[in-house]
């Protein structure tokens, strides 16, 4: 099953002294250190930095909102991150309001405020691992899964949005009957913001559709029986503070708030497990067939750092995005190493 699990929390409290525990204390998460390759940001426009992997979950921007709307208006600060937060509140509406549990309250002198969120998108069919695994970043040879060889029933849950070349390509995954999908983009990691990475999948998956309608370039949109497809398989369960925000005085209404706890968890899964849900939703006609002349094939790898998105579809914000810039979170296959 591909599973896409995110169980992200946010505490943002005011006032008191007492010390809470971290959100990875009870829930064997991996707190983020120094140490390590990856980063949260609190919104898409947030920069990380270049060679991480960069997780955003839509969670604390979910929490944030419950925090303003509870207190009457937006927070008042000159802090960036602060601004960026209360311009997520406009934009980034990402989930209905029955896809995930917001909670405020008061005890004593603090204010709680929880946002959480799990979705489960299984694959209709559940893709075929690829033996041996593949090598990412040209060092270390990890876990995947995909298409390695065609196949009818997984051809139909791949749809190629946007197709440049090996390098540079966009694809549509689809889970199962839920209203979600997942956006895989190899080639366009260039930035350190994900917001900025966004819009140029955007823009080139707007191109696709063009290129699409003219004939000579149709057969890059299709899944052809020489085609493969690659993916890393990415598990992880991490959580972090966002000091940035820890301390900080806020205003709202003439009152005077300090933030004495900003985190956040999230836990995702990337593999290639899945049950049978809709027949129908996964068995279509071959569409290279409509094709008489050889076509070029086309492997699709995500080999080097890539872009994951997961939104409602419909929706124009991903609730999840992740910049996939280094093996951190990947799995070493049996006697792989790092070279």
């Amino acid at each position: 099953m591909h599973r896409t699990l995110i169980f992200p929390i946010l505490l943002l409290l005011m006032a008191g002294c007492r010390r809470h525990g971290s959100p990875g204390k009870e829930t064997g998460a991996v707190r983020i250190d120094s140490s390590m390759r990856t980063a949260f940001v609190p919104v898409p426009n947030h920069p990380g930095e270049p060679g991480d992997n960069i997780i955003y979950a839509a969670s604390f921007a979910l929490a944030w909102d419950s925090l303003c709307g509870f207190m009457g208006g937006d927070q008042e600060s000159t802090l960036p991150l602060i601004r960026r937060l209360n311009a997520s509140r406009k934009e980034e509406k990402s989930l209905l309001p029955g896809d995930y549990q917001a909670e405020v309250e008061v005890i004593g002198d603090e204010i709680k405020v929880v946002a959480a969120f799990q979705r489960n998108l299984p694959f209709a069919v559940p893709f075929d691992k690829v033996e041996g695994g593949m090598v990412f970043g040209k060092k270390s040879t990890v876990k995947a899964f995909g298409m390695p060889v065609f196949n009818h029933a997984l051809a139909g849950q791949i749809e190629v949005l946007y197709y440049n070349d090996d390098d540079r390509f966009v694809i549509r995954l689809t889970p199962g009957p839920e209203q979600d999908e997942m956006i895989l983009a190899k080639g366009f990691g260039e930035g350190e913001k994900l917001s900025n990475m966004r819009s140029r999948v955007q823009a080139a998956i707007a191109k696709g559709r063009k290129e699409k309608a003219k004939g000579r370039h149709a057969w890059k949109y299709f899944i052809g029986e020489e085609d493969e497809v690659k993916i890393p398989v990415v598990r992880f369960n991490l959580s972090t503070a966002f000091s940035d925000l820890i301390g900080q005085l806020v205003a709202v209404r003439g009152q005077m708030l300090q933030i004495k706890v900003a985190e956040q968890r999230t836990a995702f899964e990337l593999d290639e497990k899945g049950v049978i849900i809709e027949s129908e939703a996964v068995i279509r006609d071959s569409a290279a067939a409509v094709f008489d002349e050889v076509l070029p094939v086309k492997h699709l790898y995500f080999d080097e750092p890539f872009l994951v998105m997961v939104s409602r579809k419909g929706k124009e914000h991903p609730y999840f995005m992740m910049k996939v810039a280094n093996v951190e979170w990947m799995e070493l296959v049996e006697g792989g190493k790092l070279l």
